[in-house]
């Protein structure tokens, strides 16, 4: 009987390990890797999904905006919708973020021919204990859905609203899902 006790406290202490090292929604049970050692590394975008709904109201109008971007690892397409109807566009593109260990990252991002560069700093945003969500200086906070050795999966929603001195309301609403792939 102490036997079986012995088992069974000791099965319900390794589930317990291992679901406490899953920190995203969608992270590996279990890593023999830290989350620091998970993201510190070459990263490449694979896919990304982005929405941004631009609203004015003013007195009995309203007029919306939405802009979409969806990226499948090698062409953006950006879609414009409004009042007056719908544009699209498809153009190459490509984003490396290089996430280093002292704190800095590099990113290079190269759209329809025009290559961008820069360096900047990046920290956990929540806490060193938790670290569900990281913050990239000039780029923003996104939570991480998912960190395992080989995929990193950021999200990002954000609303803001403004009202002016006539009443008129404007409100942006961005959702944002990128998913890297290590280099």
């Amino acid at each position: 009987m102490k036997f079986k006790n012995l088992i069974i406290i000791s099965v319900l202490g390794i589930a317990t390990i291992f679901s406490s090292c899953k920190k995203g929604a969608d992270d590996p049970a279990f890593s023999f890797m830290s989350r620091d050692a998970r993201i510190t590394a070459d990263w490449v975008l694979s896919s990304m999904n982005e929405t941004n709904v631009h609203v004015i109201k003013g007195g009995s109008s309203t007029y919306t905006t939405t802009k979409t971007y969806v990226f499948d690892g090698t062409t953006m397409q950006y879609t414009s919708k409004d009042d007056f109807g719908t544009q699209t566009t498809s153009y190459p593109y490509s984003y490396e973020i290089s996430i280093n260990k002292e704190g800095t990252y590099n990113e290079t991002e190269v759209e329809d021919g025009e290559k961008t560069e820069t360096t900047d700093y990046w920290f956990w945003a929540n806490s060193d204990k938790n670290k569900i969500a990281v913050t990239f200086s000039g780029i923003g906070t996104y939570m991480i859905n998912r960190l395992a050795k080989d995929e990193l999966v950021l999200t990002q929603a954000t609303v803001s609203s403004h009202t002016d001195g006539d009443g008129n309301i404007t409100s942006d609403t961005n959702n944002i899902s990128m998913t890297f792939s290590k280099k």
